[in-house]
């Protein structure tokens, strides 16, 4: 190949490879039982969806890895179901939920952060 031909071949790589991994989102799975880690940022959680194999409790460990304070609560119909208290960046906090087959939505209630783009989706099969 030639040295421009290379060029642009590692441009392509280059490009492609930005940003995808420090998007939010994703899916993760859990067993009932068991846990789940979150990472909190402004103003976004990763993994945005939860899915949860059957009822039970589930385990939320809530990672603060953005500049403001956060926390995580599950919410079922517009009813709180459980989480963590608001906590400041750089800190870990807990909180174990009791969860039926559904859909349920978790968020952070501080300030306008779930507005903002702070929520995301558990579902229990």
């Amino acid at each position: 190949m030639t040295r421009s031909a290379l060029t642009l071949a590692a441009l392509v790589l280059l490009a492609a490879g930005c940003g995808g991994n420090d998007r939010p989102g994703g899916t993760v799975t859990a067993p009932a039982g068991g846990s789940v880690r979150v990472k909190a940022k402004e103003y976004s959680f990763d993994p945005s969806t939860i899915v949860v194999r059957g009822g039970g409790t589930l385990r939320l460990t809530l990672a603060n890895k953005g500049t403001l304070a956060h926390n995580i609560k599950v919410e079922k119909d517009g009813r709180i179901i459980g989480g963590t208290p608001a906590f400041p960046a750089g800190e870990t906090r807990s909180a174990t939920v009791r969860l039926a087959s559904g859909t349920y939505e978790f968020l952070c209630t501080v300030g306008d952060h779930a507005e903002l783009g702070m929520k995301g989706e558990l579902k229990v099969d």
